[in-house]
């Protein structure tokens, strides 16, 4: 009633046969673990997106400037963007962000400004510039650039940006913005002196202006 030979279900070589079934486990296995990795690697990005998303709520940031920081967390990698996620988010946002901000518009200039001030825990302090590592708006003649601070004085402040042609406009005809709570925008006039190609200095003229 019953074969007495076995039946394969690959009919040939049984060294064959046997050898495909471990290609075919083989072949499972790995796959099962590539998805695994980019599934995890899915759900960091997302936790650590969530998180960013919460810090920056919690320092009373809008959804225009949480979309911002969005915007540049998407476009680091994995280890800079487990960093801005946690406790070296400030330093991060200080030491890498003139490479990201050189690409935005105007009005979104002045969004990172306030985004930056409110997420360093700098909006509120009231000194305007000049006791503050951060970044400012500077308007010299019909251009603006978006400058970092990075030597704080009394009289004059140290300032570092990049300008895209030679300015012909005379250098007391410049204003530095920043942002501060509850003024807002809050600009002071000034004349800036260079030092080298990238560093100018800034002396103020007058008391900020709220604009």
């Amino acid at each position: 009633m019953f074969s007495d030979k076995p039946v394969w279900i690959w009919k040939g070589n049984p060294e064959l046969v046997l050898l495909q079934l471990v290609g075919l486990i083989l072949f499972f296995y790995f796959a099962f673990r590539i998805s695994a990795y980019f599934t995890h690697r899915y759900e960091l990005i997302q936790m650590h997106r969530k998180r960013l998303d919460r810090l920056a709520f919690r320092a009373g940031c809008n959804q225009v400037e949480r979309s911002l920081l969005q915007t540049f967390y998407n476009q680091l990698d994995r280890h800079h963007r487990v960093l801005l996620a946690h406790n070296h988010a400030k330093e991060y946002l200080r030491a890498h962000l003139l490479q990201f901000v050189s690409q935005l518009d105007r009005e979104e200039e002045r969004t990172f400004l306030s985004l930056v001030a409110k997420f360093l825990g700098t909006a509120r302090v009231k000194s305007p510039v000049f006791g503050v590592r951060e970044f400012v708006l500077v308007h010299w003649g019909k251009d603006s650039y978006l400058a970092q601070v990075v030597d704080p004085g009394l009289t004059e402040v140290r300032i570092r940006f990049s300008p895209t042609k030679r300015n012909t406009s005379a250098p007391n005809h410049t204003k530095i913005t920043v942002y501060r709570e509850p003024k807002g925008f809050q600009s002071i006039h000034g004349s800036v002196q260079m030092e080298t190609s990238f560093t100018f200095y800034f002396r103020p003229n007058h008391r900020p202006e709220t604009s």
